[in-house]
């Protein structure tokens, strides 16, 4: 196997590996060996992540065909854990939070300190869309409502800044100390309809100003592609 593939898939699964919270949990949706991952993570490198196995990861987590295969630098976003070297300049930085914004059940908001590593966005493709790397932080995606438009174990790059409902766009929001990602449809008095893109799941209204349990926390701004 080329090199350069088996390094960028190990990358891939590095990611998942720490989305899922554990090698343990991804080997169980792929239905492989704990042990056999270990051997492909360690540093020996004495597996590789073969072509059976790259298409059979991207179909448990919902990913696209060839996402095992692509290249970081065809995405807005290259992820980075540490050692960040002088090659990444025209990178930005941006918080990655150990907080899910749930399309289901709703997941526990994090300390402000739980903070997972960090992912460096494109300085060019923030600033075409005048986003302030200040007020941007980036959570991960739980559950299947707001499926296909986002998907579960997506990484979503919110906009904190962005507190104001705008009609059919995705926000995430607080209710009972719960985070949810929703599609969010704007009515006369402070209304809103809070909508799940999966048809399985029913909206339902809001009022802003007498329902003291919600808030919404920031627009979502690209979860794999603009939104």
């Amino acid at each position: 196997m080329d090199k350069d593939l088996s390094q960028l898939r190990r990358q891939k699964l590095a990611q998942l590996i720490r989305q899922e919270g554990s090698q343990s949990g991804v080997a169980r949706k792929i239905d492989t060996d704990p042990s056999y991952l270990s051997q492909i993570m360690s540093s020996k490198g004495r597996r590789n992540v073969g072509e059976a196995l790259a298409r059979r990861i991207e179909e448990r987590f919902n990913k696209k065909p060839g996402w095992m295969d692509s290249d970081p630098d065809s995405h807005p976003y290259l992820e980075v854990v540490e050692n960040i070297g002088d090659t990444l300049t025209d990178f930005v930085m941006i918080p990655h939070y150990n907080a899910a914004a749930s399309m289901g059940p709703g997941e526990a908001q994090p300390d402000e300190d739980q903070i997972n590593g960090h992912l460096a966005f494109k300085s060019v493709w923030l600033k075409k869309r005048r986003l302030n790397p200040r007020y941007l932080t980036v959570i991960d995606a739980v559950g299947d409502s707001m499926h296909p438009t986002i998907s579960n174990g997506d990484v979503l790059l919110v906009d904190l800044r962005q507190k104001e409902p705008i009609d059919n766009r995705i926000f995430v929001l607080r209710m009972e100390d719960q985070l949810f990602a929703k599609r969010l449809q704007t009515r006369p008095n402070h209304i809103i309809n809070i909508h799940s893109d999966n048809p399985l799941s029913p909206p339902f209204e809001v009022n802003l100003d007498s329902s003291e349990g919600v808030t919404i926390i920031g627009r979502v701004i690209w979860a794999g592609k603009d939104l």
